[in-house]
């Protein structure tokens, strides 16, 4: 194990380092997001590549020296009080408990925050400067890289941990003092426990955390990363190291663009809790009354000539708003994010990682799925948190879409900021059988199942409808020859409805008219 003193004699000057450091470097993603934005005029773009990756080097720094400071204070501290093997055995038990520091403990375990300094966090003051950069021409690796492959900021960091030994085997030795206790090994690599004890601050980010730098992860399969001891051990005691052929990249005077179809062209996983593509989805797709496809191709149009448009989609679940993102994300040519935001919540202080990653989306749709939990009347998470990331929002190039089941489980204040606000009806006999006929198209038909008579009886959405065909025709499928009989339709609303009757159709039937079609 490296001795900390050494370590800290070939620490660089302070003076000598970029301006961009973090105002909490064991936190790098702890400021609030309605930091003060830095003003563009003010901040310098990188030089070159090397410019860019000092700066990024110098953050790392500094947060390796605050982990290192904390673990030669815990270890100082357990010497000072251990006298038996069993206190050192047992010291998860009573550290935390006795106070060596004489500082006064808390009541809600926590000490009360600090006032932070204005200005905006590292992350945005680096980001700024990555933008203005990228206007003026220069090719910086790693956001080239980070945009491409839409990796997270953890992602992302975890390269930058794995790329530091490649530019100086300080970050090696100080990686070998960290894994002490965790790691007996000298190893100059960083272990998955040491990129998730760095750059994750509480349980809720380690479980989201550890799943993008696991075996199956997008950078395994990207061939970003590889593990050097993969066998027999447990996943975080494994070792990530870069490939050779990323590592040069990273690290070229002047990186190639076209260096990125590499990783770009294999398979990518998709982010866990988000779904990102360019729809191949048209305004034939849609079977919507008029004045909502207009609502739609205006919204569109807006979009192109103005950033940050937000729209409330409102109407029950099913009647096409997911569609109609998909729509609006192929017409502009722009990926499509979906969240749940049902799926987000709140840490114990009240902060919410996730407005993180959604700051520094690329251009894109960005469909937010149960917006109640965030704009509703009672929210989950912190207004305040909320209107400040709406403000980032609206300043990025772009389309977001807010899908609510009701108009009124938004707050008036919140619909009143909208650009738009469109609703979704439930579809009619005539909308339904346009509906039945697309999702039942390339299966045979009995002549006794009528989609009039369905479309008649049956008022479901078009997303149930979509349901009950899929296992109506996968019933069909198993007789000889396929045929989609009623007894089939039947069997499926008895799964999926069975509070509802579907009767066969009488002789005597008439045809209602039949919706336009965009």
């Amino acid at each position: 194990m490296s001795n900390p003193e050494e370590l800290n004699s070939e620490r660089p000057n302070p003076e000598q380092r970029p301006n961009a450091e973090p105002p909490n470097a064991e936190r790098p993603n702890s400021e609030p997001p309605n930091a003060e934005r830095p003003n563009s005029e003010r901040i310098p773009p990188f030089a070159d590549n090397w410019a860019y990756l000092k700066t990024e080097l110098a953050w790392l720094d500094r947060l390796l020296m605050v982990a290192v400071s904390r673990q030669k204070r815990d270890l100082h501290e357990l010497d000072d009080f251990a006298l038996t093997d069993e206190d050192r055995v047992t010291r998860h038990w009573w550290k935390g408990i006795i106070n060596f520091t004489g500082q006064p403990g808390y009541d809600n375990l926590r000490p009360p925050k600090t006032p932070r300094s204005g200005g905006g966090s590292y992350v945005q003051q680096l980001e700024a400067r990555i933008v203005i950069s990228q206007r003026q021409g220069v090719v910086l690796a790693l956001p080239q890289l980070r945009d491409r492959l839409q990796l997270t900021l953890f992602e992302k960091n975890v390269l930058l941990l794995a790329l530091a030994p490649e530019v100086n085997q300080r970050f090696g030795r100080l990686y070998s003092y960290l894994h002490y206790q965790h790691d007996e090994s000298d190893w100059d690599l960083p272990t998955v426990d040491l990129c998730l004890r760095l750059l994750c601050r509480n349980d809720q980010e380690w479980r989201r955390s550890r799943p993008l730098i696991a075996p199956n992860s997008r950078l395994a399969n990207l061939g970003l990363v590889e593990w050097v001891n993969p066998e027999d051990t447990t996943l975080l005691s494994r070792h990530i190291r870069l490939t050779d052929d990323l590592t040069t990249y990273l690290l070229s005077e002047a990186p190639d663009p076209d260096t990125l179809d590499t990783w770009t062209m294999a398979p990518a996983m998709p982010a866990p809790a988000a779904a990102s593509e360019i729809p191949a989805a048209t305004w034939q797709s849609l079977v919507l009354p008029d004045p909502q496809l207009t609502q739609l191709k205006t919204a569109a149009a807006a979009a192109r000539v103005t950033d940050g448009s937000m729209v409330l989609l409102a109407g029950p679940s099913g009647t096409g708003k997911t569609l109609a993102a998909q729509v609006l994300a192929a017409e502009l040519e722009l990926l499509l994010v979906m969240v749940d935001l049902a799926t987000i919540t709140p840490d114990l202080e009240g902060n919410i990682p996730e407005l993180e990653d959604l700051v520094n989306l690329p251009p894109c749709v960005l469909l937010l799925k149960n917006a109640p939990q965030w704009f509703g009347r009672t929210p989950t998470a912190d207004s305040a948190l909320v209107q400040s990331w709406m403000i980032q929002r609206r300043r990025q190039p772009g389309l977001t879409l807010l899908a609510s089941p009701y108009l009124q489980s938004i707050r008036p204040a919140w619909r009143q900021a909208m650009a738009g606000v469109i609703e979704f009806p439930r579809p009619d006999a005539a909308a339904r059988e346009v509906l039945w006929k697309r999702a039942a198209a390339g299966v045979k038909k009995d002549r006794a199942l009528t989609w009039p008579h369905v479309a008649k009886q049956l008022a479901l959405t078009g997303g149930e409808i979509v349901t009950l065909a899929q296992t109506a025709v996968a019933l069909a499928q198993q007789t000889e020859p396929p045929v989609l009989t009623l007894d089939c339709l039947q069997q499926a609303l008895a799964l999926h409805h069975p509070g509802m009757r579907l009767t066969k159709a009488s002789k005597g039937r008439s045809r209602r008219a039949k919706p336009k079609e965009a």
